[in-house]
């Protein structure tokens, strides 16, 4: 406290030593400044920047700071102190419980809930069409294969999404970036049920993966905003919740939809729903970050326009892929990429396979068949989050430390046996016509619990893992993942139709096995392979990880 309190005092001194020509334009930057110091005095928390640098602000940083060196030295004054414009020495220290108690528990729930509604959005998007893609190949003239291609498309985009909105609302915060994602999801569905012809429809399907799935990171970055660590495994399971739920029961959406009406007006449904979470958004979502990347630039560029009020950020959109080369996040991820997999793998030839097993005649009929990991998608987000939540508390109170990678001991049993072993009896019994309706009924069903068991755990080890990344970690995911939805997507009907229904399920089943075997290098030397990767990479000091230990 006394060191923070030295160092906010010595760049208040620094201040009042500035030329006269631009002492007008810094009076206001004083005050601020003093009301800063002021208010770390009395909170005893100083704002942490340190997750809200990057390359490109350091640059303009960089720049502004330069601007101000040459004013002082042409006139012949000294320069700015360092500490006084280095946004990584304004603030070297958070209390982490006072950042996380800035919110009020039922602010929170309304954060979470609202990010909850709007993954509701994606994924229920992309399977509402699953049902009606029969009715609307025959629109366009085209092959239900053709439609299929469209969604895996779809996917690509969900996965580019992250690499645009992740970094953005980094830059210029959670709340306008919302805001942004909302309307332009709205319109561009609005664009795709309007469609006149195939490319129409194709471009503003894309357009509507891109904005729609930007919830996911913006969400994520949410909870990491507001929850502290051992409470973020129940926060994100019930994100989760909202994606899965649009998983399992949008089919069943677009089936009732498609048996009574066209297939356009499941494209104004989803219309309507994006513009009603916009408005519960618009009403009662905060802004969560601490401070935006932008905050930080527009801080330093009032030194020298003290009314400036906007700083446009370069940023590189794949720049979030360079945080696959840390090896624990590329191999947390090879687990969403496996769960992912083969739920596109199930789910998306669910009419093709299942009409021609049990003689269904109708849209409605197959639409039902996705009510079964809709349910276990419910059922598994009261476990999952908790689970893992309860699993890191456990091994922090015997190891006398908190370790991200404990949490991913909650992932073996679904991983490993439950959700390969339901994959493969579903195939099997299926291809060869044993069992009634209820065999691949509840074998979804336990597939459902499975995945909501294994994703908090994973998405939740992103952001623990190494919070130095900011929402890089966590959007790295979503993107790979979603490259493996758009291959399951296209290649599943291919896949069944080459080598049977059973073939394709029991290689799901060993990707399964091989993620469950990747969750067990993490768990034993995952530590080890995050510490390597902070030091090589210069995130961290080894003395740091020493004096942790101790």
């Amino acid at each position: 406290m006394s060191q923070t309190i030295k160092d906010d005092q010595k760049s208040v001194k620094s201040l009042s030593t500035l030329p006269s020509d631009v002492d007008s334009s810094m009076e206001g930057y004083q005050d601020s400044l003093h009301e800063q110091v002021k208010n770390n005095y009395q909170k005893d928390v100083p704002l942490d920047l340190r997750t809200v640098t990057n390359e490109a602000v350091s640059r303009q940083l960089s720049r502004i700071q330069s601007r101000l060196s040459s004013i002082h030295t042409r006139d012949g004054d000294e320069v700015l102190d360092e500490e006084a414009t280095d946004p990584e020495k304004q603030l070297e220290t958070v209390n982490s419980r006072a950042k996380f108690d800035r919110f009020s528990t039922k602010t929170k729930y309304i954060c979470l809930g609202i990010a909850s509604m709007s993954g509701f959005l994606s994924p229920l998007n992309s399977l509402a069409i699953l049902p009606a893609i029969p009715e609307i190949a025959d629109t366009f003239s085209t092959t239900t294969e053709v439609i299929n291609i469209s969604n895996a498309i779809y996917c690509i985009f969900m996965s580019l999404s992250p690499c645009l909105f992740s970094p953005c609302s980094d830059i210029y915060g959670r709340r306008p970036m919302f805001f942004i994602c909302c309307v332009l999801y709205c319109i561009s569905n609005i664009l795709v049920a309007v469609s006149q012809n195939l490319a129409m429809f194709f471009i503003f399907r894309c357009a509507s993966a891109l904005f729609g799935t930007s919830f996911f990171s913006i969400g994520g970055h949410i909870v990491s905003d507001i929850y502290h660590p051992d409470q973020r495994g129940r926060a994100i399971a019930f994100i989760i919740l909202g994606a899965q739920l649009g998983t399992g029961f949008g089919a069943f959406l677009g089936g009732v939809i498609v048996n009574f009406t066209s297939w356009r007006v499941i494209l104004w449904v989803m219309m309507g729903i994006g513009a009603a979470v916009l408005a519960i958004a618009i009403f009662f979502l905060p802004e969560t970050a601490l401070k935006t990347k932008h905050a930080v630039i527009i801080e330093e560029m009032r030194k020298l326009e003290p009314k400036r009020k906007f700083v446009f950020v370069p940023f590189n959109p794949f720049k979030i892929m360079t945080a696959l080369k840390y090896p624990n996040l590329s191999i947390d991820g090879f687990i969403a990429i496996a769960t992912v997999y083969t739920m596109f793998m199930l789910q998306t030839p669910i009419r093709e396979v299942l009409e021609p097993r049990f003689g269904l005649t109708k849209p409605l009929y197959s639409g039902l068949f996705y009510l079964s990991p809709g349910f276990g998608y419910l059922v598994g987000s009261f476990i999952g989050g908790p689970w893992a939540d309860h699993v890191v508390k456990k091994y922090t109170k015997i190891k006398g430390r908190r370790i991200p990678e404990d949490r991913l001991r909650t992932v073996l049993i679904p991983l490993g046996i439950i959700y390969p072993v339901s994959t493969l009896i579903y195939g099997w019994t299926v291809q060869y016509e044993k069992g009634g309706m209820a065999v691949p009924i509840i074998f979804l069903f336990f597939g459902g619990v499975s995945q909501t068991c294994i994703f908090p755990a994973s998405n939740a080890y992103c952001i623990d893992s190494m919070p130095e990344l900011g929402g890089d970690g966590i959007a790295s995911s979503y993107f790979s993942r979603y490259i493996a939805a758009a291959v399951a997507s296209a290649t599943c009907l291919r896949s069944i139709n080459t080598i049977g229904l059973g073939w394709t399920c029991t290689i799901a089943a060993f990707i399964l096995w091989a993620a469950t075997a990747c969750a067990l290098i993490l768990i034993y030397f995952g530590e080890k392979l995050r510490i390597n990767a902070l030091i090589r990479y210069g995130l961290r000091e080894k003395d740091e990880f020493v004096e942790e230990k101790d």
